[in-house]
């Protein structure tokens, strides 16, 4: 490979340790709150302005996270100082830059970032592979104590553990969902077969129950709904997981659709449903999957704010998008709550019974990010909660 240091910066198992990197699944992924806060560390330890943690692959130093290097998330393995310090398993300190022959003329000293003092500590994965490493850079030239290396490579032993806990964190993850993905499946045609062979005995009863039979029959019934509704969740939240599912658009009108399948939530006479705005917006999206989101949010609204009447639906018209929103008069939810809310299988704690799995509001987030559409909630405790979604105009 070129480079700038004149050197061969490739070792001769860099096949076997781009491999164990690959293992790990984290080139090239977002960064995260553990391994920025371990530059955070490293900066208030060493009293530098700048560290990062970086992971390279055959071509490209990925950097995981950092602190005071805003802005740039890789660069070529060809120019980063880290393809130098994968090189050896031992710590590589250079004092002053310009004082080094591979670094004095290098872009990141002479130009960009006026580097003039560097420190790598390589992240060495268990069965031996440098994987990767954490930095600190200085613009002026320093000395590095013996017990300063210590620390140094303490973090980067830190970094490797974190790296550790994630992958398996990752794995239990893709275990959970595909056990879902295989248990929801399986679950579904018998759980079929109950509803029609409960749903021909309760259509078919000839009063020949009595009073108590009746009950537990209708008891059964009911439970049978919910667990195909909890089942049916599993389902598709495997399936918005693993990106099988499909978006099938068609044009409607948004208001008609609320009306046409929120009416069931009015029937029992303790719930209105008053839609506000401009009623004549159509919108070119999956009309199933849309009503899938309006019955979902005005459900909540029902279930969690059962003293509210009147539930407030509104539709507004911002130019190139539709905003619908349904508002609640409800206890509301208290904000460090609010950032959770969307994600798979968080539960709100509350005086309710919850017979959910905290995936309704999920399926509801990932049906509009497809969409090219947002999603959120703005709620006060005590006075009640608004959740709202866009969806783009198109023509």
């Amino acid at each position: 490979m070129d480079n700038v240091f004149g050197i061969d910066i490739i070792p001769d198992n860099d096949a076997e340790r781009v491999a164990a990197l690959e293992h790990y699944q984290i080139i090239n992924t977002h960064r995260e709150k553990a391994f920025d806060s371990i530059c955070a560390l490293a900066c208030e330890l060493f009293g530098c302005p700048i560290s990062h943690i970086s992971f390279l692959d055959a071509d490209t130093e990925y950097i995981k996270a950092a602190c005071g290097l805003d802005g740039i998330a890789k660069v070529s393995r060809s120019i980063g100082f880290c393809a130098v310090a994968v090189l050896e398993p031992e710590l590589l300190i250079v004092e002053d830059t310009l004082l080094n022959n591979l670094f004095s003329n290098h872009p990141y000293v002479v130009d960009k970032l006026q580097i003039r003092f560097y420190a790598g500590a390589p992240i060495i994965t268990p069965d031996g592979f440098i994987i990767g490493t954490i930095c600190l850079i200085d613009t002026a030239p320093r000395k590095f104590s013996d017990s300063e290396k210590r620390i140094l490579k303490k973090l980067a032993n830190l970094v490797m553990e974190q790296t550790e806990l994630r992958y398996n964190n990752l794995s239990l993850i893709q275990q959970r969902d595909e056990f879902i993905a295989i248990a929801s499946h399986e679950m579904r045609t018998p759980l079929t077969s109950l509803q029609a062979s409960l749903q021909f005995i309760n259509e078919n009863n000839d009063s020949s129950l009595n009073a108590t039979n009746q009950r537990m029959l209708q008891h059964a019934y009911r439970n049978a709904e919910k667990l195909s509704h909890l089942v049916n969740e599993m389902f598709e939240a495997s399936r918005i997981a693993e990106r099988q599912f499909s978006i099938n658009k068609s044009i409607f009108n948004l208001a008609e659709l609320t009306d046409s399948c929120c009416g069931v939530f009015t029937q029992t006479g303790k719930h209105q449903l008053v839609t506000h705005g401009e009623k004549y917006i159509q919108v070119n999206a999956d009309r199933q999957k849309i009503e899938q989101v309006v019955v979902n949010l005005v459900g909540n609204a029902v279930k969690y704010a059962p003293q509210s009447k009147i539930i407030s639906i509104d539709i507004e018209y911002l130019g190139s998008e539709v905003k619908m929103s349904v508002t609640d008069t409800g206890p509301g939810i208290e904000p460090d709550k609010l950032p959770h809310i969307f994600r798979r299988f968080y539960r709100t704690d509350n005086n309710l019974t919850q017979t959910g799995l905290g995936l309704g509001l999920y399926i509801c987030a990932e049906i509009i990010r497809e969409h090219g559409g947002e999603i959120g909630v703005s709620s006060n405790v005590g006075e009640g909660s608004t959740f709202w979604f866009t969806l783009p105009l198109n023509s």
